[in-house]
């Protein structure tokens, strides 16, 4: 690679393999996946299996790549092939950096996900642009425009008024504006849509002084771990928070659900008053022909995994509510 990054490939076709060489910049090192270290690369094929993922903790494609973003410093993209619909969601949701779609039909591979890696093209640094921007940018009375944006930015008047003060996360009535956005967004470009609704416990309501900042603290710090950066995350009620997945179909969604709660029994199972649960609703669907609907649908999905019991996804579809094994 051209910045002396190295990159190591897991996968047994060389088509593929021979293209994201090209899109890094030269061909991947010759030693196993073990060998990869904090800085480097790692390239894996969604359909490596057998003897091609030998290398990757637990000889399987998605929980090797959960294993290793466990290493910090490791990235690891995926390629997925373009009639692939689920394979970019368990990527994303087991941690990976990005997804590499391969074209099989024209022998190509997409890599915008690269950017920023090797020789590809890199954002400019904020600072480089700041600089770039404040000779034009001129002054009034002392002061330039850049230093007013600036200025106000600090004041995080706007910012603080759409925070919950408990999280930090996002609240109720921008969670809404949000949903309607997203809602149209989905509907206008046929993109999938989730809505999951995330409770703590009646309990946790009642927790008073530090050891109620613990538990609030530790389920944004949950939800802000295991989300993407698109994600909207919100807390919709007292102990109610609302996950608007944008481009997440229901298997991609339902895996997360059952990961988030498995992450806050982890890190607060030991508390009583801490009983996670959730519902879930995904669009497009014959079920749900509106916004109004949506919200609806997955409210009673967690009504339906309140009666069912602590560690419960309710789902819109299917007999009844999924359960994460413990």
């Amino acid at each position: 690679m051209g910045d002396g990054k190295r990159w190591f490939w897991v996968g047994s076709r060389a088509a593929v393999r021979d293209a994201a060489a090209k899109a890094l910049g030269g061909p991947p090192v010759r030693e196993a996946v073990a060998a990869a270290k904090a800085g480097d690369v790692v390239v894996v094929d969604s359909l490596a299996g057998g003897a091609d993922a030998t290398g990757l903790p637990y000889g399987h494609v998605f929980s090797g790549v959960r294993a290793l973003k466990e290493h910090r410093g490791l990235t690891v993209y995926v390629v997925v092939d373009d009639a692939d619909r689920v394979g970019p969601q368990l990527a994303r949701f087991v941690l990976a950096d990005g997804v590499l779609t391969w074209r099989a039909e024209a022998g190509q591979l997409d890599a915008a996900a690269l950017g920023g890696v090797a020789g590809l093209p890199r954002r400019v640094p904020v600072d480089d642009l700041l600089a770039k921007l404040e000779p034009k940018l001129g002054t009034s009375g002392g002061e330039s425009s850049l230093q007013r944006l600036l200025r106000f930015e600090r004041e995080d008047g706007l910012l603080q008024r759409l925070q919950d003060a408990e999280t930090g996360l996002f609240d109720g009535p921008y969670a809404t504006l949000k949903l309607d956005e997203e809602w149209k967004r989905a509907h206008r470009f046929h993109l999938p849509l989730s809505l999951l609704l995330v409770d703590l416990g009646a309990g946790v309501e009642a927790l008073q002084g530090v050891e109620r900042k613990l538990v609030f603290a530790e389920a944004a710090g949950v939800f802000l771990n295991e989300c993407r950066d698109i994600d909207v995350l919100a807390r919709f009620a007292p102990t109610i928070f609302l996950l608007l997945l944008p481009g997440t179909g229901p298997e991609g969604a339902e895996i997360l659900g059952k990961r988030i709660l498995a992450s806050l029994q982890k890190r607060l199972g030991g508390r009583r008053e801490v009983a996670p649960i959730a519902g879930l609703c995904a669009a497009p669907s014959s079920d749900v022909p509106d916004r109004r609907a949506f919200l609806a649908i997955a409210e009673a999905c967690l009504a339906k995994a309140r009666s069912a019991g602590a560690g419960t996804v309710g789902t819109s579809w299917g007999g009844g509510a999924a359960t994460d094994p413990q």
